[in-house]
């Protein structure tokens, strides 16, 4: 199966090798407050206002990180360092805009927030939620993400590791 161009030129859609998923890219932007505490950055999605980190398709002329760091600064205005190693993946039957669903699967990775912007992109059409680990969770409505972040939790080497700046 080919790529698809979607709306905007500078995404595809790519088809995972068993031609039935679809690969998307997410980030979950995450910072320490002034205590040392985690604190991870939630954005609600633009049709349904369900909690979720930034995701999409991949970037033309962009790694898999990079494409995150991209979803990361349109979708909830931040700006970071983006880890090239993924923290892992989950599962979603994402809706297009014709109502149809495609199975996507989207590997993330940490993204060390450095900046938070007041106005960015899509500032009209999300909201966005500083939360500990916990409570984004609590937040998710999609099971494969939360399963994701409770292994996150479990294993703290998976943002520790995203302290040491990613290698070049």
């Amino acid at each position: 199966m080919d790529e698809l161009i979607l709306e905007r030129p500078s995404r595809r859609r790519t088809p995972i090798e068993d031609g039935d998923s679809f690969q998307q890219f997410g980030a979950l932007p995450w910072r320490r407050n002034k205590h040392g505490d985690i604190r991870v950055l939630l954005v609600t999605s633009r049709e349904r206002g369900r909690w979720l980190f930034p995701k999409g398709w991949l970037a033309e002329g962009r790694t898999a990180h990079e494409s995150a760091a991209t979803e990361a600064f349109e979708e909830a205005g931040v700006i970071g360092d983006v880890d090239d190693r993924a923290l892992g993946s989950y599962n979603y039957e994402k809706i297009l805009r014709d109502q149809s669903t495609v199975d996507c699967i989207v590997t993330m990775f940490a993204l060390r927030v450095r900046g938070t912007l007041l106005q960015w992109r899509e500032r009209g059409e999300r909201k966005r939620r500083w939360c500990n680990l916990s409570e984004a969770i609590d937040l998710v409505s999609d099971e494969g993400l939360g399963r994701l972040l409770r292994e996150v939790q479990a294993d703290g080497r998976l943002l520790a590791q995203a302290d040491v700046p990613p290698k070049r």
